[in-house]
């Protein structure tokens, strides 16, 4: 009798198991292992104010300028430096030097030099791919704005190839711009600092060389950055590479409220503002660690797979919007 009864409460035990799964699958939804990599019918772009007559003729003025140091039409890479001079990306130039045209034209001349020998929409998808495997760095879904979602995971760092992990960054800078959809130019960045030790973060050079990028060679670029479960380090790194930080993309660094603080956020650590991601992301664009309704587990084959059919494989020329 007392075997059938284990026998028994073992098969109940199975069934609730059983049951409690498929109740959390009807909760959740089916794991997706494939991004969200289009883009919802329903955005609302942030639309930069028309030009005014001054700032008309300094487009115009730096148009001309840039035409007249521009590679050959039969240099291999004139195509991809044409796709890159357009008027949306003059004017997210002149934006970044505040219509300065003479700090703008050395700073756009910079970068075309930059991409001619950098070449960064041709890096290798194989030469980057061991960087991404663990899912330290991936696109899913977009925001309220039409914005890319770029969520990084410190923890999952993998690597100690700076210039590969400096080139990974790149490569998903220009990725990104590709996910783009009509009439949005920038991004938005979820760094989830969750199970993050000091170990994983990087080097402080690494982050130097990230804002140089970012800020002298991909203006404009960042619509937002939101900062989730950030440990006490991040907020020492923070302070120190601030100073290096321009004020304007300083200020599109957003700390995400910690539900599971209940309301006990540090939030005097810094002056940035606090939010909760719910009010910038629809839900269906959100992955359910961060409080959306998308299930989502990385997958490199997948993921891999779903990125370089959306952005090319190996690499796709564009007209940088």
């Amino acid at each position: 009798m007392n075997v059938f009864r284990l026998k028994s409460s073992a098969n109940s035990m199975a069934s609730n198991g059983t049951q409690s799964k498929a109740s959390s699958i009807a909760e959740t939804g089916p794991v997706n292992h494939e991004p969200i990599m289009t883009p919802p019918t329903d955005y609302s772009p942030v639309q930069a104010p028309p030009l005014d007559e001054s700032q008309q003729a300094k487009l115009e003025k730096l148009r001309t300028y840039i035409n007249s140091i521009m590679l050959p039409e039969e240099h291999e890479y004139h195509a991809s430096e044409k796709g890159f001079v357009t008027d949306g990306t003059l004017k997210r130039y002149l934006r970044a030097r505040k219509w300065d045209y003479e700090a703008s034209k050395n700073m756009l001349e910079n970068t075309v030099r930059w991409r001619r020998e950098y070449r960064p929409d041709e890096l290798d998808p194989d030469y980057i791919r061991p960087e991404a495997e663990t899912g330290k760095m991936y696109f899913d879904g977009f925001d309220n704005c039409g914005r890319p979602i770029w969520i990084m995971r410190p923890r999952l760092q993998n690597s100690k190839d700076t210039e590969r992990q400096v080139k990974h960054i790149v490569f998903c800078l220009e990725r990104g711009i590709r996910l783009m959809p009509a009439k949005v130019e920038n991004i938005a960045i979820i760094v989830d600092f969750k199970d993050s030790a000091y170990a994983h973060n990087p080097s402080i050079a690494t982050c130097k060389k990230f804002l140089d990028i970012l800020s002298n060679h991909y203006p404009e670029r960042l619509g937002v950055a939101f900062v989730v479960k950030s440990p006490w380090f991040f907020f020492t790194t923070f302070k120190i590479i601030s100073p290096f930080i321009d004020p304007v993309t300083k200020a599109k660094i957003k700390f995400v409220y910690d539900e599971e603080k209940r309301g006990k956020d540090d939030t005097k650590a810094v002056s940035n503002e606090w939010v909760h991601l719910k009010d910038y992301v629809p839900p269906n664009m959100l992955e359910r660690e961060y409080g959306g309704n998308f299930s989502f587990t990385y997958d490199i084959d997948a993921y891999w797979n779903a990125l370089l059919k959306h952005t090319g494989k190996p690499y796709k020329i564009i007209d940088y919007m």
